[in-house]
């Protein structure tokens, strides 16, 4: 395999058409789809633009909401009640930051700005999904015409194709579609290609045979190891970006050294009342920087949950799992040959594809912060 790319299972970066005409010259000009390619990179190009400002907002609610209880906590307490009441307006400056905290920590976490930008990462992010699935069910839907061994049919089939996109994403882009999609248990939005009958006696062994490596590795293989690196961390002790378990891993770690200070700030507070009189600044100090952390851990949780990563994490080992285990039974059949249960597998495949997808948009729409 060439060099790994997102998105190039759509031979959608500079090299992969070649990459393709290389490895797989029989089929490559039905494998190379320039109209899907332009649609899916709009749409492509969207999701990752609304994906950043989604969780920029998101960072922002969780960051003003701690900070807004953390300065309500250090307004009232008693270790700066003197510092506040001297200033003749600084109860009045306290209560308004702390206000205006919470407001901006409501507007950006369930207020207009995020869910506006979180509908519309997921109405772009779930029509790229489609398209990518589209493509793969478009090829099993025309295997009889794309293994025959006539350049004939393949132009024929390469000419229609382009009529059946143009209705697949008026279909994906209508307003209502991902409604349909979350309330689909059933799955049946999973198929956009009618598969059909395989007309066996018009496959070319060839042919196949290419098609066979090619389902391998930019589908099969390609999937499975998308969701295999969601579930692989780096070395380095906090990783904020990368992976999900990378992700995740930071997350844990951060509450588990704060919680780790409440703990030690509590003993300090208890120790402190067996040696300092009551109102000593190291019992209230200590009591009060465990309140602070306390907040941020219930921060961090709620961080965790919005993001949806513990969710996002056992999907991609799901995914993962069943994928390897499709490609065992492809492998195994492909050896017999069972060329019927080959075909059915694939078919498999592209029906996990989309359960995944429905689940990657089940969790990110009902995500909620906890705090």
């Amino acid at each position: 395999m060439h060099e790994t790319k997102a998105n190039s299972d759509l031979a959608s970066n500079e090299g992969d058409q070649a990459y393709l005409r290389l490895q797989y010259p029989k089929i490559a000009d039905v494998l190379v789809w320039p109209e899907l390619v332009e649609a899916f990179r709009q749409h492509e190009d969207a999701a990752k633009r609304l994906k950043l400002g989604s969780r920029r907002n998101c960072l922002f609610s969780i960051g003003s909401i701690v900070l807004s209880l953390a300065t309500t906590l250090v307004g009232t307490s008693p270790m700066f009640a003197p510092l506040v009441s001297g200033h003749p307006a600084g109860a009045y400056v306290v209560a308004v930051a702390s206000f205006l905290l919470l407001v901006l920590a409501l507007l950006f976490g369930n207020g207009i700005l995020y869910g506006r930008k979180r509908d519309d990462w997921l109405k772009h992010r779930l029509i790229a999904e489609r398209l990518r699935h589209f493509y793969f069910q478009t090829i099993l839907g025309n295997l009889s015409s794309i293994c025959c061994g006539s350049s004939l049919e393949r132009r024929r089939f390469i000419e229609d194709r382009g009529r059946t996109l143009e209705r697949v994403l008026r279909r994906l882009r209508s307003p209502g579609y991902r409604q349909a999609v979350l309330g689909d248990e059933a799955l049946q939005e999973a198929r956009l290609v009618d598969f059909g009958e395989v007309n066996a006696e018009a496959i070319d062994a060839e042919y196949f045979q290419e098609l066979e490596q090619y389902w391998i590795e930019l589908r099969f293989n390609w999937q499975g190891e998308y969701a295999t690196q969601q579930l692989a961390r780096k070395a380095s002790a906090l990783p904020f970006s990368g992976s999900l378990a990378d992700q995740e891993h930071s997350v844990s770690r951060i509450e588990f050294i704060t919680t780790a200070g409440i703990v030690a700030l509590q003993a300090l507070a208890v120790a402190g009342m067996f040696i300092y009189a009551p109102g000593s600044p190291v019992i209230e100090g200590s009591m009060l920087g465990a309140s602070i952390l306390a907040i941020l851990v219930v921060g961090l949780q709620a961080f965790k949950d919005g993001l949806g990563l513990t969710n996002d994490l056992s999907r991609n080992r799901v995914y993962a799992s069943y994928t390897a285990k499709l490609l065992r039974d492809f492998v195994s059949a492909q050896r017999i040959p069972d060329r019927a249960a080959q075909v059915r597998i694939m078919q498999e495949m592209e029906d996990l594809a989309y359960f995944e997808t429905r689940e990657f948009l089940y969790t990110h729409s009902t995500a909620r912060f906890s705090l």
